[in-house]
């Protein structure tokens, strides 16, 4: 696994867990907005640095097997505990590691994902294949330019910056004709998508003994009548899920949100994980005094 740490070497460390197909630097807003935290950003089983030709299609990507990979990462660096946060497929790694080692997570934050998805799909009234193919990427193959005219243009272009295709470009590899592929793969990147229909994230939930914090990324207002029934579909299974979370789960709803908040909101976002690491540490420095 390839890992990078940043910041200080005292305080409570943050692991940051990208989602499907991104990387690393994905976090580079946030990161850059947490100076006085200890932080270590890893590139998840498959993806950027750690996609190697010993990790391809037919490797292990199930929740449990990249839940492991964040505890050989700690153990690598030495880290008796951390809080442990993901985005996207990345919170499903989370409250898997979360759950299962308890002793090595002391907080979780889990950014819109983890709770739901494609399961629920699954569940509902699409069979497992529709909804491979309805999640499958596009496969890109454009040049690089419309790349990121593309992207630019998009849903972040309100907040679009030097730093935030910095966050994202690594997520790509240019080809010798100037075409640009994810660097995942689609082999992969449907391999890892697989491991998280697989997961089912209830037993999980139920069993969590630590404090989780949930960001759940809405639309405004009827902005969620535009989406296709899919995503509905998805953002009510979201919905019930939340409802139902017992009390050790803090929930905050961010309305106008994108998927993608930790590029469109990165102080919000950094802020919250200040937050929650304070509340970690609180204890600790109480525990300190009362010696």
């Amino acid at each position: 696994m390839v890992f990078e740490q940043f910041g200080a070497e005292d305080g409570i460390p943050l692991v940051l867990l990208h989602g499907l197909s991104q990387q690393r630097h994905y976090w580079g807003p946030v990161i850059d907005r947490l100076p006085g935290r200890q932080i270590v950003a890893v590139d998840q089983r498959g993806h950027g640095d750690s996609a190697n030709d010993d990790v391809d299609a037919t490797s292990d990507f199930s929740i449990e097997r990249c839940a492991t990979d964040v505890m050989c990462v700690l153990d690598e660096l030495g880290i008796e505990d951390a809080i442990v946060v993901g985005h996207s497929w990345g919170a499903s790694v989370a409250l898997k590691a979360a759950s299962a080692h308890p002793n090595r997570v002391r907080s979780v934050v889990l950014i819109d994902g983890g709770l739901s998805g494609p399961r629920h799909l699954v569940q509902g009234e699409l069979d497992r294949e529709q909804v491979r193919e309805a999640l499958r990427p596009p496969p890109l193959g454009m040049l690089e330019p419309a790349l990121w005219q593309a992207i630019s243009s998009g849903d972040l272009s309100p907040y679009w910056t030097d730093q935030i295709r910095a966050a994202l470009a690594p997520t790509f590899r240019t080809d010798g004709t100037g075409h640009t592929f994810t660097r995942i793969g689609m082999e992969r990147h449907m391999a890892v998508l697989d491991g998280l229909i697989d997961y089912d994230p209830a037993p999980d939930i139920e069993m969590l003994a630590v404090p989780a914090w949930v960001v759940s990324c809405e639309p405004r207002g009827d902005d969620d009548a535009q989406e296709d029934p899919m995503a509905l579909a998805w953002r009510r299974a979201r919905r019930e899920q939340l409802a139902a979370l017992p009390r050790t789960f803090f929930v905050q709803r961010w309305s106008g949100a994108l998927h993608d908040v930790p590029l469109q909101w990165p102080a919000m976002v950094a802020g919250l994980l200040e937050t929650v690491a304070e509340r970690i540490e609180a204890p600790r420095e109480a525990n300190k005094e009362n010696r």
